[in-house]
């Protein structure tokens, strides 16, 4: 039988992150299995989106487009694979290492459903708390699909400058977009049974978390060609990926798959557009922003820089938490006989709001903050409830 799980500690999480990081970056350079398994998953789905655009040349150019690649593109969905594992693997091992604690994941899951599809054109460069990063989780964010397949997010990366190449003869007024490129990782524990097959077969030993997809989201438009085009980018997005998931439900159906089991309360639905991922990680950084999380660089010792350098990796890893507030305190002159028992987090919600000095909008979170004796446990389950819409 299984031991319970360690609980979280600093030191603990942010030398597992250094370890996932390096072995994925080593998996992704050097696995035949994921070069495998990543063309069968693109050469998937692009043929959903051809199908269900009519206009596979049209549908090719926007699948490449939301990643970031302008053409020519790779002749074979292997060499495709091949390049963007390559490329995502440089691009983590130069990003800074973050890691989240349990109560600032919590929230920050929470915040990232407040948010609507238009929040996200608010996002400015220097919203981001660095030009790159890898944020680790504490444990798997469950995400429930539309086909009703549940994922289970482990990281999330992101990565400035980069440019969306926006494709000649589609209505488009310029050649690209300012972006954000990011990416997310899954843990290990993937449900595709072939892929679980040749793992065993081939005895290859899995990272923690595993490359998921990759999207690239616009800055917020600085001109009204910008902004054109931005608007005619979203309406073409959606309009392929709606037809993507109708096509992959229908797949699934005919072939009889199943999906996973669903934990009411414990599993987040992802939308047609499939931007929890960018809701995570603007919720995540306008909270850095606005110095709701406070950030700490955790301590780093010699073998801990010694295995970095060997793996040509940033050794420091940054821990974000929730700040704190003092416990409530009696007036003067005045004795409290309140003891409290937990800790708990006090509510807060988002608003769109205005900077004159700026002339823009800004998403703005009202809280969240932790209040209650740092010795005493937090109350579970509550924090969630208490942001959600």
């Amino acid at each position: 039988m299984a031991g319970a799980p360690k609980p979280w500690s600093l030191t603990g999480a942010a030398r597992a992150a250094r370890d996932a990081r390096v072995a994925a970056i080593r998996y992704m350079r050097t696995s035949p299995v994921e070069l495998a398994w990543h063309a069968t998953i693109l050469a998937r789905a692009h043929e959903s989106r051809a199908a269900g655009s009519g206009n596979p040349e049209a549908a090719l150019a926007l699948f490449w487009t939301t990643m970031g690649y302008p053409p020519p593109y790779p002749p074979t969905w292997r060499q495709a694979s091949a390049m963007i594992l390559n490329d995502e693997a440089r691009y983590l091992s130069q990003a800074e290492l973050y890691v989240i604690t349990p109560q600032m994941l919590a929230v920050v899951a929470a915040a990232a459903q407040t948010l609507r599809y238009s929040d996200l054109s608010l996002l400015r460069e220097d919203d981001l708390p660095g030009p790159t990063g890898l944020l680790v989780l504490p444990q798997p964010l469950r995400l429930r699909l539309p086909t009703g397949n549940i994922e289970e997010a482990q990281a999330y990366t992101w990565r400035l400058p980069w440019h969306i190449p926006l494709p000649p003869d589609r209505g488009f007024a310029g050649t690209e977009l300012p972006a954000v490129r990011m990416s997310a990782y899954t843990s290990a524990r993937r449900a595709n049974p072939d892929f679980r097959r040749e793992v065993r077969k081939l005895g290859t030993a899995l990272p923690p978390f595993l490359l998921d997809c990759i999207w690239s989201l616009p800055l917020h438009a600085a001109t009204p060609t910008q902004q054109h085009d931005q608007q005619q980018l979203e309406t073409q997005l959606r309009w392929l990926n709606n037809r993507y998931w109708e096509q992959e439900i229908k797949t699934q159906t005919a072939a009889g798959e199943t999906a996973a089991d669903y934990v009411a309360g414990s599993t987040i639905d992802e939308d047609g557009d499939g931007t929890f991922g960018s809701r995570f990680l603007y919720a995540f950084w306008r909270m850095c922003e606005q110095q709701i999380a406070a950030i700490t660089t955790a301590e780093t010792g010699h073998a801990a820089r010694k295995t970095a350098a060997k793996a040509n990796v940033p050794a420091d890893v940054r821990v974000v938490a929730l700040r704190r507030t003092a416990s409530p305190a009696a007036g003067p002159g005045q004795h409290s006989h309140t003891e409290w028992h937990h800790q708990w987090v006090v509510r807060m919600h988002k608003v769109n709001q205005w900077y004159p000095s700026l002339g823009q909008h800004r998403v703005r979170f009202r809280g969240p903050y932790i209040k209650g004796p740092a010795n005493k446990p937090l109350l579970n389950g509550d924090v969630v409830k208490g942001l959600v819409r």
